[in-house]
């Protein structure tokens, strides 16, 4: 007959088997879950990877400067662009060939809003980028050039991706590149990313412009493609959960908010935000979904961390 010791250790062994086996269980559970989400995520295309060859060049009358724009999930449509001083060279058929696409696009609306020539402004214009290999058509191309006496001129890209979702780029910083080999990827048409705009943290208790936009895989700054507002009809309204950093042994804090404005090409906001009294210093999780609707590419997270900081 076991001893009473003997009993205590089986019960305890008995106890450590089942608490293995739970952890066990709990650990193939989350392992699935992992996998599960990973393969409901979609994928991004290794830009790095994405050739940089342009097959044939015509002869320039100045020093070219590259753009490359590639469009689709795993962006298999590429389209060069190549500024040969106030001339635009656009891959209008998507073949690697730029000889073939007819006259380079000259500027238009031109704009001198100075005798001295220090302000001005002009757009080239293409009404479509048409893929020889049968895959969806680009629209509305309008590449907008200005210097209102900057250091350097500055460009604004617009176009309609698929001929209906209009996104841009540019406005900060430069896609340009001085050889092919160079060119920082325009990527229209991917996974989105959420961002949140003007202020990068939350500060305590502030009220603020609570906005944020949708981006395709961000590279540099002047690279960065971003889904125009009017590509979501009215009805269709981001909506962002909040959940909180709050004191230990506090309850969670989570606050809703729906970004019902637009501005500035891809805004989406609200202007009737204020960060909770509660919120400690930490990391806010923003989670997003939409009223009415999605967005017409998938979202590469549904969530971002923002930290939350003592106000200035």
């Amino acid at each position: 007959m076991p001893t009473r010791i003997e009993t205590r250790r089986n019960h305890i062994s008995r106890q450590l088997a089942l608490a293995c086996l739970i952890a066990a269980a709990v650990s193939f559970a989350t392992a699935a879950a992992e996998d599960s989400a990973s393969a409901d995520k979609p994928v991004l295309p290794p830009l790095g990877k994405v050739s940089r060859n342009i097959l044939k060049e015509p002869t320039y009358k100045a020093t070219p400067r590259y753009a490359l724009m590639v469009f689709g999930l795993q962006a298999e449509t590429r389209v060069w662009m190549v500024e040969d001083g106030n001339v635009l060279y656009v891959d209008k058929n998507a073949n690697g060939d730029l000889t073939d696409d007819g006259q380079p696009l000259e500027p238009s609306n031109v704009r001198q809003l100075n005798q001295s020539g220090t302000q001005r402004d002009y757009n080239y214009l293409l009404d479509e980028i048409v893929p020889a290999d049968g895959s969806a058509k680009h629209t509305k191309l309008d590449l907008r050039r200005w210097n209102y006496e900057n250091p350097e001129d500055r460009y604004g890209l617009s176009i309609n991706v698929e001929g209906s979702i209009p996104m841009y780029a540019g406005w900060f910083g430069t896609f340009w590149a001085k050889s092919p080999a160079d060119v920082d990827i325009l990527y229209f048409g991917g996974p989105l990313k959420p961002r949140k705009l003007r202020e990068k943290v939350f500060r305590h208790g502030s009220r603020e412009r609570l906005s944020f936009a949708f981006e395709n895989q961000p590279g540099e700054p002047g690279s960065t493609t971003r889904l125009n507002y009017e590509a979501l009809p009215p009805n269709v309204i981001p909506r962002v959960e909040i959940d909180w950093p709050v004191p230990a042994g506090s309850p969670p804090l989570r606050t809703t908010e729906t970004l019902t404005e637009r501005c500035c090409y891809w805004e989406f906001y609200s202007s009737t935000f204020r960060v909770p009294k509660e919120a400690v210093n930490g990391t806010a999780k923003v989670t997003f979904s939409f009223t009415g609707g999605w967005l017409p590419f998938e979202l590469a997270t549904p969530y971002i961390a923002v930290p939350v900081q003592a106000s200035k």
